[in-house]
């Protein structure tokens, strides 16, 4: 029975309709297994892209990390001079500040007055 069975099975498989739906699969796959690979390229083809952008950009921001760093250290002595340049200021504002003050009288011109202080000055210096 079993062998009669097969004998059945086989003769159906031996049909030239069961030979054609066979080949159009084994041309079906064939087109699908080309299209596969060629998108499988692609893929790899834009993975490479990829890892390479990545690595321009991971180039990109060393850079700008590097010099953002140069920044920051420019900027420390930028502000270590506008100190030193402001403690300096400081100093000569405090050492030039005029050490006569000349008070105006009312009705007094500045010139009155400048003339005032000074012929007061010659007249109580030292000999």
């Amino acid at each position: 029975m079993l062998k009669t069975d097969l004998l059945a099975l086989l003769s159906v498989l031996d049909t030239p309709v069961v030979f054609a739906a066979a080949l159009g699969l084994a041309l079906a796959a064939a087109v699908v297994a080309g299209w596969l690979a060629g998108y499988a390229i692609r893929l790899r083809s834009q993975l490479a892209e990829s890892r390479r952008d990545v690595v321009v950009a991971r180039t990109a921001l060393d850079s700008a990390i590097v010099e953002t760093g140069l920044t920051r250290a420019r900027l420390g002595e930028v502000e270590d001079a506008l100190a030193k340049a402001e403690a300096k200021a400081t100093e000569l504002e405090a050492r030039l500040q005029p050490e006569i003050q000349i008070e105006r009288g009312f009705g007094e011109s500045r010139f009155e007055a400048a003339n005032r202080v000074l012929r007061d000055a010659l007249r109580d210096r030292p000999q």
